[in-house]
Formats: structure tokens, C-alpha cells, sequence
């Protein structure tokens, strides 16, 4: 996945969704650097819990970046989706129960693309995919679930696996 700029879908979602998300960027768990480890930046934004403001963090961070999402996202990955992906994106770890033959075929035209049962392996996972000077984003872009109840158990959550690393 290669960066040649900013595509239409996030221009529009910046435009429509700038000023609530101004707002919601100055919570405690909006794109927060919680450590930095052999040169990746690991970086909570678990209070986005809607697909856009987890794009304005994509476009925010720049590459080289690996999301961690939730496994609910494979479904809303459309082909605009993948055009997005595809400039902004350089790996994804999907948490969480998906459909093996979705991530696959996610991977096929994306590549970099992996899914896992739990956040734990997926911050191990993403660890393999990030780069030094990259960040790898846990941004879960939907509302808590995966046996957590809300967005400061998932960061917490995510805090402990990054510390484990």
C-alpha cells in the first residue's frame, strides 16, 4: 500500500465531520502515544468508535502506519474503503471473530492484511508488520464490545499488550 495523497472519501469526511471531531479529539484517549518501542510509536485512539473519525486519525498519523480494528470493520471495508487503505495504510490487524475468506480476500488486493482472536496477538502481530520511524494505530473504529465495556477498559487493554511487547 503506497501513499499518493489524500483521496476523495477523506476529504469529504474531514469537510462533514470537522468540527464534532475537533471536539472529540481533545478526550483523554484521542490519538495518544502510550510507548515507543525498537522505533514504532504506539498510538491509543480507542474512543474513536466510528469509522470516520478512525480515517481522520489515519490521515492525522501519515505513514508508515498498521491499523489494529476491530474484526466488525471487514465488513465495512467497500471499495472506496480500499482506496483509501491503499494510500494511507501500509498493514491492518483485524481483532476479534471475521470471516477467514473476507480477510483474505482483503489481503489479496490490500496485502498486509491479518486477523486475530484477541487485541493481545494483534499488537504482536502489528509489531511484525510496523517499521521503525512508523506507528501503529489501535483505533477500533466501533462502539467497545470483544469483552470489554468501554473504551478505557480497550486502552488499557491495548496499554498492557504494547508494554508486553
Amino acid at each position: 500500500m503506497k501513499s499518493t495523497g489524500t483521496s476523495e472519501l477523506a476529504r469529504l469526511l474531514i469537510a462533514m465531520r470537522g468540527n464534532g471531531l475537533g471536539e472529540l479529539r481533545q478526550g483523554p484517549h484521542s490519538l495518544r502515544t502510550v510507548a515507543t518501542v525498537a522505533g514504532v510509536d504506539y498510538v491509543d485512539d480507542s474512543r474513536s468508535t466510528f469509522l470516520d473519525a478512525t480515517l481522520l486519525s489515519i490521515i492525522d498519523l501519515g505513514m508508515p502506519l498498521v491499523w489494529v480494528a476491530d474484526a466488525s470493520m471487514v465488513d465495512a471495508l467497500d471499495q472506496r474503503m480500499m482506496d483509501f487503505m491503499k494510500e494511507h495504510v501500509d498493514g491492518l490487524v483485524f481483532f476479534g471473530k471475521a470471516d477467514d475468506a473476507q480477510v483474505d480476500a482483503l489481503n489479496a488486493e490490500l496485502g498486509h492484511v491479518y486477523n486475530t482472536d484477541d487485541l493481545r496477538t494483534a499488537v504482536f502481530a502489528a509489531r511484525e508488520l510496523a517499521v521503525p520511524g512508523g506507528k501503529v494505530l489501535f483505533s477500533p473504529a466501533c462502539p467497545s464490545g470483544n469483552g470489554t465495556a468501554n473504551h478505557e477498559e480497550r486502552a488499557a487493554e491495548f496499554k498492557r499488550a504494547v508494554t508486553d511487547l
